[in-house]
């Protein structure tokens, strides 16, 4: 049940999220050797518009006019993430690697099948009105840059949101009153009750497929 999903959330301490604390573990991981292996665990992470307003040191984007920002990072193990800095950036890109389309490939492959969701809530006839997007790899709501995922279980106007940093939802548009209650009770607790609340805003889907993912720095 949904709540499974969400119970290690509500039970976290309720923290603001902190740029500069992602900024100083990017820093400490400047002097890392590269490995062969780091392409193939770079993903696009979704982060607080307001890291686009320190000193990031590395390839940073504003998704459009929404509240966020997009960054790149390895992730060699699950929720551990050694953010992409503009010097390993340029090293590829003078390789002539493209990668941010290596990258929207990783997530893509990881967001296969199954993994597109964590949890779900049913309707009466067993089809899923809401889904979780919160996986033990710490970025499910990165699975929101990839267009049309989940018109084939939502709808294709289906609506998304992204309470707290590693967790999002999406929802069917068309909602019955007590489904309507259920999606504003998990976004709401999510936001109020995580570790790292974003926002408790709602959006259209095709918000989030930009190019920014793709262009040149």
């Amino acid at each position: 049940m949904m709540g499974e999903f969400f119970k290690r959330l509500f039970g976290r301490r309720e923290n603001q999220v902190d740029p500069r604390k992602e900024i100083d573990a990017l820093e400490a991981d400047l002097n890392r050797a590269p490995s062969e292996n780091d392409l193939a665990t770079l993903v696009p992470i979704i982060l607080p518009h307001d890291c686009l307003t320190t000193d990031w040191p590395g390839p940073i984007a504003a998704i459009g006019s929404l509240p966020f920002a997009i960054a790149w990072a390895l992730i060699p193990e699950p929720n551990y993430f050694l953010y992409l800095t503009h010097e390993r950036a340029a090293l590829w890109e003078d390789s002539g690697i493209d990668w941010r389309a290596e990258a929207m490939r990783n997530l893509a492959q990881v967001s296969e099948g199954r993994h597109r969701w964590a949890g779900d809530k049913l309707d009466d006839d067993g089809k899923p009105f809401i889904l979780a997007l919160l996986f033990d790899d710490g970025f499910g709501p990165s699975r929101l840059l990839l267009p049309h995922l989940y018109d084939d279980l939502l709808g294709p106007d289906y609506r998304v949101a992204i309470p707290e940093r590693t967790c999002a939802v999406a929802y069917r548009r068309e909602l019955t009153p007590a489904q309507a209650r259920d999606v504003d009770g998990i976004v709401e607790g999510c936001f109020r009750h995580g570790t790292e609340p974003m926002s408790n805003e709602r959006f259209n889907p095709e918000d989030f497929w930009t190019e920014v993912s793709l262009k040149p720095a």
